[in-house]
């Protein structure tokens, strides 16, 4: 196979899902051509989405050494930095993968979806406006751009970008999972539930769907269904933190004490700190008669500046 043979059936191949099966493509066009600034790039694409970031950084370097003009390039290596904690670096690559290639869809896309992870939506929006615009056929870039706007609280603009997406894309998940999340911030909940139900029923995996699910379930009074909810992300993702305490908290509303006793010992000492945890961890030792223990977690939280604090103290109160 030709060097163009291997880049062809590679990026085939990642269409596809098939990441190891591109990987393997891609090293066989370096090793065809060592100089291949576009080789070392998808290979270092490809490697990033295995989460192999040192490999996939001395390939995306080497792309950018042969060809440092090179948007996607720059775009992919800003990627990596920010997984790794290099956020200001990463940040700069993504901004000059734009500044090369005005043109770039997928560059645009990417600092969209990063600026609203640094807050800074209204550069997220522009971007992901010019993403639309240059691509107006990819749904993707409607749901960012709706995601952006959901930020600013602009829900019933959001939802028109989502049915956009929908419109090109009717099976996109994540265009119905973010407008059922958009539904519940508006405290529509009957629509919220439909269109998180037909994200789940295209994505099983999506825990951040399923848990919005659980909290509209919650909403509704349906705690039995919301707990199902949450021990589903649970064996999908065991040392999920939030869900761990919501499942924790369900259990003690409950009273099924030793079951959110069990949750709460897995919370890392982390999240053990927060006010609402520790609210949770007062009223459970009293329960289980550990009044000594429970008072001294309450009393330190009342002490504090939030709403947990207040709850505390107003339970203290009753004892005393």
């Amino acid at each position: 196979m030709t060097l163009a043979d291997h880049l062809q059936q590679g990026v085939a191949a990642l269409s596809q899902g098939n990441i190891s099966a591109a990987e393997e493509h891609f090293r066989a066009a370096v090793d065809i051509d060592p100089d291949n600034a576009n080789a070392h790039n998808n290979l270092g694409f490809a490697l990033a989405q295995q989460q192999e970031w040192q490999p996939a950084l001395i390939h995306l370097r080497s792309a950018l050494s042969l060809d440092p003009d090179s948007s996607m390039a720059h775009c992919n290596i800003g990627q990596v930095l920010i997984a790794t904690g290099d956020t200001n670096t990463g940040m700069t690559h993504i901004e000059t993968a734009v500044q090369k290639n005005p043109e770039n869809a997928i560059a645009w896309d990417t600092l969209a979806r990063f600026r609203v992870l640094a807050a800074d939506f209204t550069t997220a929006e522009y971007a992901a406006q010019r993403a639309i615009g240059i691509a107006p056929g990819e749904s993707s870039f409607y749901v960012r751009l709706g995601i952006t706007q959901a930020a600013q609280r602009r829900f019933k603009d959001a939802l028109s970008q989502y049915q956009k997406a929908l419109e090109l894309n009717p099976s996109n998940s994540e265009a119905w999972a973010q407008a059922g999340i958009t539904s519940f911030m508006m405290n529509n909940i009957g629509d919220a539930k439909e269109a998180l139900q037909r994200a789940l029923a295209l994505n099983p995996s999506d825990t951040n769907a399923r848990r919005h699910l659980a909290l509209a379930a919650l909403t509704q009074g349906d705690k039995e269904a919301a707990i199902d909810h949450f021990q589903t992300i649970l064996r999908q993702t065991p040392n999920d933190q939030n869900t761990i305490l919501e499942l924790a908290v369900l259990y003690i509303s409950e009273y099924l004490d030793s079951e959110a006793r069990e949750l709460l010992n897995k919370l890392t000492e982390t999240s053990r700190q927060s006010p609402r945890c520790r609210y949770y961890h007062g009223l459970l030792l009293r329960r289980e008669g550990f009044t000594e223990q429970a008072e001294e977690v309450l009393n330190a939280l009342a002490h504090e500046d939030n709403d947990y604090a207040i709850r505390a103290a107003r339970l203290t109160e009753t004892v005393h």
